[in-house]
């Protein structure tokens, strides 16, 4: 049996090694923090060098403890909490994937793991037990009772490293908390801050991918360590290397004294022979938890007795974490007992997770994601006369009829006790906002009506921007330059009826330009026929494709000329096609800045055109609308009936959008109407469009001038 041990083992190793696994990102964070706040790398530096002197004395007393004057130290126990943030998908992972995770942390951290009998001859006798268990909260900050889990429907699990994000922490003094989720954008498997060197008391956190958590679920062996190695850093333990996130590059010292000078490793070396690097005949440990390798299996004595100063260390308060009345608040001495759910749900349409806009008539997926304990029973209700499919069941399908904002309410319970979720559903009329011709080209005060700005992630926003346009003198834009990665952004025009406009045209205009060759910002247009419940990707071009023909590449701050303005008519591409007979459709345009940097260059959107070439509907045919002499060699007449008052508007534009005569508007009487335009023969021969509006409702003619 301990042979077949050995060999799963040794090819454990060579699959791990053959994978592209991700790394730590915790220097990176610091050194972030650092640029922006030059006080608090003196502040590092400093508890460095006093955990290095400290680590020197105690490597002088063979790391035994003078003051307890005992071989061993005492076991520290850690209450723990973890936040799990997702959007209903594989993210969210199980209760069971957590408690193993839970459980490699407690095999590692007190030597208990079996694989010990694979570290290398020279490391053999240098295997530390930092006697440090980690026990799952049972009471919250409140005195509530929980099972030390929850879990936030939330998209940030997408993670950008913003500090704003750090919302659900509870008190760093009190518990260890760890936030699961899908994404991080520096590309990390996990990150955290060294103790005393968190830029807030929220941020003291360890932030982990939900696949890089434990050995079940979504997780697997192979990157089951990687908490381990998180974990190590949030109690003061540096890369074997020293204080970078790279491996390979230069030999350095992390303050232990049993271990040795390394380079580290980004995989496990073949031999022993090939882990003699930095020093002659002196292998590095490359099997310790604080390196890359993918193979460890270790801590040094010197870094169990680093974590154990971190314990008993002020810094950060860590200190108070073991403390009696800490375990005794928090639930793990003596534990608590079941705890009644806490409710929350999602929706799901098959494709997308949590929708709360649909049109009316339409239904929603709503599925149960109440966590804190098992539901035992359930209620779903709804107002605006919503059809429910299941009352007691999940997933339910609810029906909504009604346009206006409605709610949705789930009542979770077991033995324990229950609790209520509440949440909104905006139900839009199944209707659109434009049935006929339209033309945007900001040229008004602020946003047009029912278009619609979503600011995800924080930061600046698409604004309006007076002085770089495809026509006239506004535009709406991106200030890149001070959005931080992984920022996103949407601009979300009304929808059209290009059911009843067969054949209509959708064109608009963009200028861009990259920072750098290697920027990753992601612009995308985007359409949806359910009143934006879900969407899909029409347009997607690459960020050098947007550049090109436009702003190129370049680290001055982008404002273009008219000419640096491109056209892009969405309704040529073939994945529009099947919106063309759709009689709701909006259009988005999606902006992310860089994941990897932020802080990149501009965006414009001007001049967003919907054409309807062939005829005229019943609107026009009612009011008689048209326009004559046409052709013309000077003015032409708009004429119209009305049987109502009404409000008019009409301007001008060329062929490309741009506003050739400007706007007029009046309040008009029931009766035969004659309009004139082009009447100082201003007009150049060529074609033009003359838009006219009645009570919100927009139609065009098209003029040609000889």
């Amino acid at each position: 049996m301990k042979k077949l041990l050995l060999a799963i083992s040794a090819f454990a190793a060579i699959t791990v090694n053959a994978q592209d696994y991700k790394y730590c990102g915790t220097d990176q964070a610091m050194n972030e923090w650092f640029e922006k706040n030059p006080s608090a790398r003196l502040v590092y530096q400093t508890l460095q060098q006093q955990a290095k002197t400290q680590d020197s004395i105690a490597f002088l007393n063979g790391y035994k403890n003078p003051e307890q004057k005992m071989t061993a130290a005492p076991i520290y126990t850690i209450p723990v909490v973890f936040h799990v943030l997702h959007m209903g998908g594989s993210e969210n992972i199980s209760d069971a994937q957590i408690l193993d995770a839970v459980n490699i942390l407690n095999r590692d951290y007190q030597k208990l793991n079996s694989d010990t009998s694979l570290v290398v001859t020279q490391f053999k006798n240098l295997i530390g037990d930092a006697r440090v268990e980690f026990r799952l909260a049972t009471k919250d900050p409140s005195g509530n009772c929980t099972n030390g889990i929850t879990r936030h429907i939330d998209p940030n699990t997408n993670w950008t490293s913003t500090l704003s994000h750090y919302i659900y922490s509870w008190p760093r003094n009190m518990y260890m908390n760890i936030y699961v989720v899908k994404t991080i954008a520096s590309g990390a498997a996990g990150y955290t801050y060294l103790p005393g060197t968190s830029p807030s008391l929220a941020s003291d956190a360890i932030v982990i991918l939900h696949d890089y958590v434990g050995s079940i679920g979504t997780g697997n062996v192979g990157t089951s360590r990687a908490l381990t190695h998180e974990v190590g850093h949030w109690l003061n333990l540096p890369h074997v290397w020293g204080g970078t996130n790279n491996p390979g590059v230069a030999c350095g010292d992390e303050g232990v004294s049993d271990t040795p000078i390394t380079k580290g490793f980004s995989s496990c070396p073949s031999s022993t022979t090939a882990a003699m690097i930095c020093n002659p005949g002196i292998v590095e440990n490359y099997q310790n938890y604080m390196d890359y390798s993918y193979c460890s299996r270790m801590f040094t004595t010197g870094q169990a007795t680093r974590m154990n100063n971190a314990l008993l260390s002020a810094t950060a308060q860590r200190n108070n974490l073991s403390s009696s009345g800490n375990l005794t608040a928090t639930g793990v001495n003596p534990t608590s007992g079941p705890c009644a759910p806490i409710a929350d749900f999602y929706t799901y349409s098959g494709v997308t997770y949590n929708i709360y806009t649909i049109c009316a008539g339409q239904s929603l997926s709503f599925v149960d994601a109440s966590y804190n304990a098992a539901v035992t029973s359930r209620t779903w209700s709804s107002t605006g006369g919503a059809t429910i499919s299941n009352m007691n069941g999940s997933p339910t399908t609810i029906t909504f009829p009604n346009a206006g904002v409605q709610t949705v309410t789930l009542v979770s319970s077991n033995a324990q006790g229950s609790s209520t979720k509440t949440k909104t559903v905006n139900v839009l009329p199944n209707a659109a906002f434009i049935t006929n011709s339209y033309q945007e080209s900001f040229e008004g005060t602020g946003l047009p009506t029912n278009w619609t700005i979503i600011n995800q992630t924080g930061g600046t926003t698409w604004q309006q921007y007076t002085g770089a346009a495809a026509s006239g003198t506004k535009s709406y834009y991106m200030n890149n330059s001070i959005n931080p990665n992984g920022a996103i952004d949407i601009i979300e025009t009304p929808s059209y009826d290009f059911a009843a406009n067969s054949g209509a045209i959708f064109t608009f205009k963009y200028a861009y330009a990259r920072y750098s060759t290697t920027n990753a910002d992601v612009f995308k247009v985007q359409a949806s026929s359910n009143c934006g419940g879900t969407w899909q990707d029409i347009y997607t071009p690459s960020n050098s494709t947007l550049a090109s023909g436009s702003g190129g590449t370049t680290t001055t701050p982008f404002f273009p000329t008219p000419a640096q303005f491109k056209t892009y008519t969405l309704t040529s591409h073939p994945a529009f096609n099947t919106y063309k007979t759709q009689s709701n459709v909006r259009i988005r345009f999606y902006f992310q800045e860089d994941p990897g940097g932020g802080f990149g260059n501009n965006i414009f959107l001007d001049d967003i055109n919907f054409n309807s070439p062939l005829g005229v509907n019943e609107l026009t045919k009612s009011i008689g609308f048209n326009v004559f002499p046409n052709p013309t060699s000077g003015s032409a007449s708009i004429v119209f009936n009305l049987s109502d008052n009404a409000d008019v508007k009409y301007y001008v534009t060329d062929i490309t959008g741009r506003i050739v005569e400007s706007e007029k508007s009046m309040n008009a009487n029931p009766g035969e109407h004659i309009l004139t335009v082009n009447e100082n023969n201003s007009l150049k021969s060529g074609v033009y469009l003359v838009h006219f509006e009645l009570n919100g409702q927009k139609m065009s003619r098209k003029l040609i001038v000889e």
